[in-house]
């Protein structure tokens, strides 16, 4: 039997402690930005040493990573021009994203995907990875990670 449903309520109340507080460090837009810029450079350190294969889709996710990341930081993603950007750069991104995994989903129904080089560092795993951030970044940036339920009405009921 599972810690989290046994019946010690002592066990219970640290679970779910932690799980608030790592729900609080991923709704920490600075710290999840940080943490995306730092792969991003990274990622584009290897890609100008010439250690990664030159890849067009993956060179357009990371810059659309770099912007969302550069706008939290600097935390212009209140004012309309900054979430102009942010909806350019991320619809942008998102798109690239979803055309190179699909690429690859097409490959897997002709029949020619290599299911053997599957490992992180796979360009279907990245995309996918790409574009979990992407979307992580742009529900930061439009605060979509809050719930409002707004003022009641009279005769309305709040779930």
């Amino acid at each position: 039997m599972s810690t989290i449903t046994s019946g010690n309520p002592e066990t219970k109340s640290a679970w779910v402690e932690k799980l608030g507080t790592l729900v609080a460090l991923l709704r920490n837009r600075r710290l999840v930005a940080a943490g995306v810029m730092i792969v991003v450079l990274f990622t584009l350190a290897l890609d100008v040493a010439g250690m990664v294969h030159p890849c067009p889709y993956c060179r357009t996710q990371r810059a659309a990573l770099g912007v969302l990341s550069l706008l939290l930081l600097l935390g212009a993603q209140d004012r309309l021009f900054g979430r102009y950007i942010a909806l350019l750069a991320g619809a942008f991104g998102l798109i690239v994203g979803v055309t190179q995994n699909f690429n690859h989903i097409k490959k897997i129904n002709n029949g020619s995907f290599d299911w053997s080089a599957i490992s992180i560092g796979h360009p279907w795993i990245l995309s996918g990875l790409a574009v979990f951030a992407l979307t992580w970044l742009l529900m930061l940036i439009f605060r979509l990670d809050v719930i409002d339920a707004g003022p009641e009405r009279p005769g309305q009921h709040s779930l």
